[in-house]
């Protein structure tokens, strides 16, 4: 089908005077009313579409494959700070960007990742010109000067004094400097970094990097094709790409095989995270990696429920996190103070050998199954979490629609295949761990806590005793007693 839609553009363009840039690429089923399409709008601008009528409203997203991992150690922040500049300020005088959004009765909103710079509008349907004029001019005439700069420095410092005091983020941003090879990996840049940024600065960034990057437009809602088609074209069709800008990738992680322990001041209960590399989407053994998740985090007889049971982790998750080239497929928990990690590395390698020698049940894969296809199929019925999948697809695998294909990949895996997936990725010299605790002289025991404790309930009651007491002494029966 897609070879005869690019034959008969091929012919229109031979036969008619003129031609757009335009091209399908691709498509896929979200479902039996939504049908997803992927085009080429010019060399570094893709664009999915979904017409979807069933609220009169679109979704508009814009995804930058760029974040803050491929910044260079130690200038982090960048982009994170171009970001907040492009949504807030775009083509227009501080303020006034917003106030058009808002009185056409829009919303919109923007967001920095690991490998995805990208922003957010929803209009209703009437509204999608002034989508594309919005999204363009932010694209070519954003305002980076001085007082732009000045006025969001304070922004970006109350959000990086948010992110200090925040325990995940301390450990998210220690687990990523892992993985990158970055010493202090964080998104929001460090405070002396935002500090010195300055205007000439970043406008040679903007132009020198971010526009350099592939981009994907997600179109989601209540539009014609057509028409849709028609604007990007217009807006970008014609654009004159002088060079390709170098995408980074991230294959393999060196510090895969090791155990890390560290400390830090900033925390008030120790963190562990266990992660093992896993292939990308789109490979064969994804899917079925994901029915294994789930399986490690039912409400009984699993490694979840083994973990908690036993006291060993107040909470405990497992999830994906994904990369360019790679998964990684991780264990988290906030632990209790009088437990070892060595305990909990235990308690895993114990459940996952379990899996291994035994497989599971017909039962558990297939309910584990049903419940990922569920969670899948509400992702897609909710356009943002819809766009963002395409995004996420689209810069960690060049494959905006990887994510729908999962479906088909999901409906057909294969039980049989779940120990050798553990035996296959889920050993430790293909692991990467990081546990953080507090500093040995903040660490209290469980023992000690229930000493005080006692002190404390003892010294109460002796204060309510003396207290009532002297109540007493003092109550108008006893004085007129004493008369």
């Amino acid at each position: 089908m897609i070879k005869t839609y690019a034959l008969i553009s091929f012919l229109a363009c031979v036969l008619s005077s003129t031609c757009s840039a335009y091209q399908l690429i691709g498509t896929a089923a979200l479902s039996e009313e939504l049908i997803a399409q992927h085009y080429t709008i010019n060399p570094r601008l893709d664009a999915v579409i979904v017409v979807d009528r069933t609220t009169p409203t679109f979704e508009y997203q814009t995804f930058y494959c760029a974040g803050s991992a491929d910044e260079e150690e130690g200038e982090q922040g960048r982009l994170h700070f171009l970001e907040h500049i492009i949504s807030g300020t775009g083509s227009h005088e501080y303020g006034q960007l917003k106030q058009i959004i808002n009185e056409n009765g829009g919303q919109s909103n923007a967001f920095t990742s690991s490998h995805i710079t990208y922003f957010v509008m929803r209009f209703p349907k009437d509204k999608f010109d002034l989508a594309v004029e919005i999204d363009r001019d932010r694209y070519y005439h954003t305002v980076i000067n001085k007082e732009v700069v000045e006025k969001e420095k304070r922004i970006v410092l109350t959000e990086k004094s948010r992110n200090s005091a925040n325990p995940n983020k301390i450990f998210s941003n220690r687990f990523g400097g892992l993985v990158y090879k970055k010493k202090n990996f964080s998104g929001v840049g460090t405070e002396d970094f935002i500090k010195q940024l300055e205007a000439d600065d970043l406008k040679d960034y903007y132009e020198d990097f971010l526009r350099h990057q592939k981009r994907l437009v997600v179109v989601i809602g209540d539009v014609d094709m057509d028409h849709v088609l028609t604007k990007l074209d217009e807006a970008y069709g014609n654009e004159q790409i002088s060079s390709e800008w170098p995408s980074s990738q991230f294959s393999k992680p060196e510090i895969l095989g090791e155990k890390i322990k560290d400390t830090s001041k900033n925390l008030r209960i120790a963190k562990f995270w266990k992660s093992w590399q896993t292939p990308n989407l789109g490979h064969r053994d994804y899917a079925t990696l994901l029915i294994l998740g789930r399986i490690m985090t039912k409400t009984s007889n699993s490694l979840r429920s083994s973990v908690i049971d036993a006291k060993l982790a107040r909470i405990f998750r497992v999830s994906f996190n994904h990369y360019k080239g790679f998964s990684l497929l991780s264990c988290t928990a906030d632990l209790p103070l009088d437990t070892s990690i060595e305990a909990i590395e235990t308690a895993i390698q114990t459940e996952l050998e379990k899996i291994r020698a035994r497989g599971v049940s017909e039962d558990e894969f297939t309910a584990a199954q049903n419940l990922h296809l569920k969670s899948m199929y509400s992702d897609f019925y909710d356009r943002s979490d819809m766009a963002l999948k395409f995004g996420r697809a689209f810069a960690h695998a060049n494959d905006p629609l990887l994510y729908p294909k999962l479906i088909k990949d999901l409906k057909s895996a294969r039980r049989d295949d779940i120990p050798r997936l553990v035996d296959q990725y889920l050993m430790d010299d293909n692991s990467i761990t990081l546990s953080l605790t507090l500093p040995q002289q903040e660490k209290t025991s469980l023992r000690t806590l229930l000493y005080y404790a006692f002190i404390f309930w003892v010294l109460a009651g002796f204060v309510s005793l003396v207290g009532w007491g002297i109540r007493r002494l003092s109550s108008p029966e006893r004085l007129s007693s004493n008369e």
